[in-house]
């Protein structure tokens, strides 16, 4: 970064005490549109969102040169099965059932592959219902399990990442997720491992972003502080068990399109869909 940008943000971290944190609030629920690549540093990008702990979303020009914005997509924007069926048909993939919930989130199950693009064809034949529940192929490290493939470039922006430099250099883990899923599947309500911040480009479709900032959480805890499985749910109207829910702010909603990346901050909940 530059000098300017580290004194910033040198002083923000001097300044930080109990006294400054408090509610966000983005007025209007509006989210920065971040639409040139050569315009926009990575000095930018330190100073005005990941300092401030602001979201933003990245146009696709962002990502025009990724291998899977080339090769995962057909010519009128649906997921290309027989390319992706070729690379990876014999791959064993983590699928949850979106109508089942368990705990905090749905069972998982693990799959072949060439199984589960099978089942999303049908779906989709079946207007988009099947005896087997919503499926979504979830949480796959097909960057660890496939490294030859070329899927994407990081982001020079997202580039500072010590919770991949840990698991990397110890060669156990990742947090580097490919996520698959037909009209209708979706993620609960939660923050990212550790409460770290995060980055989502979609390839394909549309997904809608719910995100809550930092804190704002603490409002939609049910009577025994547990967080809702569904921020939906007409049952958060209940202030019998939801006492604080009143108090909390609306959702920032973000409807991501294909190719745009979302930037998720440090500990803002938030729940997805696919569209």
């Amino acid at each position: 970064m530059d000098r300017a940008t580290f004194a910033c943000s040198t002083a923000f971290f001097r300044d930080y005490n109990s006294s400054s944190q408090g509610a966000f609030c983005l007025p209007g629920g509006h989210v920065d549109f971040i639409e040139k690549v050569e315009s926009f540093t990575y000095s930018d990008f330190f100073r005005d969102y990941l300092i401030p702990n602001h979201p933003c979303i990245f146009s696709a020009k962002f990502t025009e040169d990724w291998g899977s914005r080339r090769n995962w997509v057909t010519w009128d924007g649906k997921p290309n099965f027989d390319h992706l069926l070729q690379k990876f048909g014999e791959a064993v993939v983590p699928v949850a059932n979106c109508d089942v919930k368990e705990y905090n989130s749905n069972p998982k199950e693990q799959l072949p592959f060439k199984e589960y693009v099978k089942y999303w064809k049908e779906y989709i034949k079946n207007d988009y219902r099947s005896s087997r529940g919503c499926l979504y192929l979830k949480d796959w490290h097909l960057s660890r399990a496939f490294p030859e493939q070329d899927v994407y470039t990081t982001p020079v922006y997202f580039s500072s990442d010590w919770l991949n430099e840990y698991w990397d250099a110890i060669a156990v883990d990742d947090y580097r997720f490919v996520y698959m899923g037909p009209k209708g599947s979706w993620t609960p309500f939660h923050a990212d491992v550790f409460r770290s911040y995060s980055w989502s480009a979609n390839i394909c479709g549309r997904k809608k972003w719910l995100l809550y900032p930092a804190g704002q959480e603490e409002y939609l805890k049910d009577r025994h502080g547990n967080l809702p499985f569904d921020v939906t749910a007409p049952s958060l109207q209940d202030r019998s068990v939801y006492p604080r829910y009143n108090q909390s702010q609306p959702p920032v909603e973000i409807v991501q399109e294909a190719g745009e990346i979302v930037f998720i901050p440090s500990g803002w909940h938030h729940q997805v869909y696919n569209l």
